[in-house]
């Protein structure tokens, strides 16, 4: 649940298009802005014209609230390293808030559609593997990869989210979600959708292994 009395700039680079908005302190806009483009072009300039559009300087931000992922890589390094760059420059304002961008749709799901029950939105992650988010009972679940076969295995609606650079095709009989992340005016309040965290963290689908090199002698062919 957000605390600060003051506005909110939101960014979040982890779709195909870039997002920067400002909420005020009741959470509603004051602009928001969404543009097309690779986020090391378009993150700053999204963000610049936020804050005049809206009269704000960063002196006057009271939280910043980012997204975690899962989404592009390099969208979500680039917001994290824009955050921390101004909580150094403008210290009194480093308060963090997160979201997941799985879970920012699944609310939006459920603020749509009063009667969905249980689904499963998918995104891509690499060849034969999905970041995840169970809908069961109207309760949303945490991220989590599943494979092929668990998805085969589920019998019910499936969402697809789908992302900036794409390994695979989605799945067979989907529906596509469009990632919005100006929904947040209306679902801030979700139960476990915004959380404060006291420093940047990005949601990590697993951790990569490799294999130890052994050092061996080269011995010259007869």
């Amino acid at each position: 649940m957000l605390t600060s009395n003051k506005a909110s700039l939101v960014i979040d680079g982890s779709g195909s298009s870039v997002f920067a908005g400002l909420l005020d302190a009741d959470r509603q806009w004051l602009t928001k802005i969404e543009r097309d483009g690779a986020p090391l072009e378009e993150l700053f300039p999204v963000i610049q014209l936020a804050l005049a559009e809206s009269g704000l300087s960063l002196n006057d931000i009271g939280s910043y609230i980012y997204c975690e992922g899962p989404g592009s890589i390099l969208g979500l390094r680039l917001c994290a390293m824009a955050i921390e760059t101004w909580t150094r420059l403008y210290p009194e304002t480093a308060q963090y808030y997160k979201y997941n961008s799985l879970q920012l749709m699944a609310y939006a799901l459920l603020h749509a559609k009063p009667d969905l029950q249980d689904a499963l939105i998918v995104a891509d992650w690499k060849k034969g593997a999905w970041n995840a988010l169970y809908l069961r009972g109207r309760r949303v679940g945490a991220t989590e990869v599943i494979d092929d076969a668990s998805l085969d295995d589920w019998g019910n609606l499936i969402y697809h989210l789908p992302q900036r650079k794409g390994w695979q095709s989605p799945p067979n009989k989907v529906q596509t979600l469009h990632y919005d992340p100006s929904i947040l005016d209306t679902i801030h309040d979700a139960s476990g959708l915004i959380q404060m965290t006291d420093r940047i963290e990005l949601y990590n689908s697993g951790i990569n292994t490799f294999q130890k090199w052994t050092p061996t002698r080269h011995r010259a062919q007869a």
